[in-house]
């Protein structure tokens, strides 16, 4: 597994990289969640074949934290300096949480470079960030680590004075590339899942090639609480799509 960094503006991104391109399989592009650093990705990265790549977003990980630049359009200028340095093609982008919004602005406008688009219990909306919220995250913790662990308060600051609320559901019949959801539907799990029964209809009926793949042991964090399925699924996704 390779690490290093792309010079993008007045960013510095993190990286990570495993495997190389090959004739049998598509490249995969992870775009991780809210404030995921590129290390979330890691059990990806170490247990799918063929090549991947995984990078922190500005104000995440190793990646450096601007004191601007936290909207949409600069989330999905950080995918496109990483894309352009990694020489991506004929590639499958995987969006979770936050990270799919970012993956559907960036595949409405790239899909004809892509094999396919896997999003992960998102629907389909880039969201605003009210101040409640930005304290929200701030205060959060998960597995017994406080998230600002891996992203800076200034990064969610700026998400707060900057993000604007996009809602990409009308765009959604455009996709002409398959398109996996992965939808959690433990009802057990402690973080609800982000796919209301409405939205998983949304993405059925508005996606000309959707698949649904639910997990019954897991809600919103699938990654984390079903992740020996989540592995497999996406492997089976990156097969079926290079066929």
């Amino acid at each position: 597994m390779k690490s290093y960094f792309v010079h993008h503006g007045t960013a510095l991104l993190h990286v990570l990289e495993s495997g190389m391109p090959g004739a049998k399989a598509p490249s995969l592009l992870v775009v991780s969640g809210l404030w995921e650093p590129a290390e979330r990705a890691i059990p990806l990265l170490s247990h799918l074949p063929g090549h991947v790549v995984a990078f922190s977003f500005r104000g995440r990980g190793l990646s450096s934290t601007p004191d601007s630049g936290y909207d949409l359009e600069d989330h999905l200028s950080d995918i496109e300096a990483v894309v352009n340095h990694s020489r991506l093609t004929n590639y499958i982008v995987l969006g979770f949480s936050r990270g799919a919004a970012y993956s559907l602005g960036w595949s409405l406008r790239h899909q004809d470079q892509m094999r396919g688009l896997i999003l992960v219990d998102q629907p389909p909306v880039h969201r605003a960030m009210s101040l409640e919220t930005v304290e929200f995250w701030s205060s959060l913790v998960y597995q017994q680590v406080p998230l600002l662990n891996y992203i800076r308060r200034e990064a969610l600051q700026g998400m707060g004075r900057e993000a604007r609320e996009v809602d990409f559901s009308a765009q959604l019949p455009q996709l002409a590339i398959p398109v996996t959801l992965f939808v959690g539907r433990n009802p057990e799990s402690m973080i609800p899942s982000d796919i209301s029964d409405e939205v998983m209809e949304k993405y059925r009926t508005l996606v000309p090639c959707c698949t649904v793949v639910e997990f019954t042991q897991s809600r919103h964090m699938i990654p984390d609480e079903e992740q020996a399925k989540y592995i497999a699924e996406v492997e089976r996704c990156m097969s079926e799509t290079f066929r």
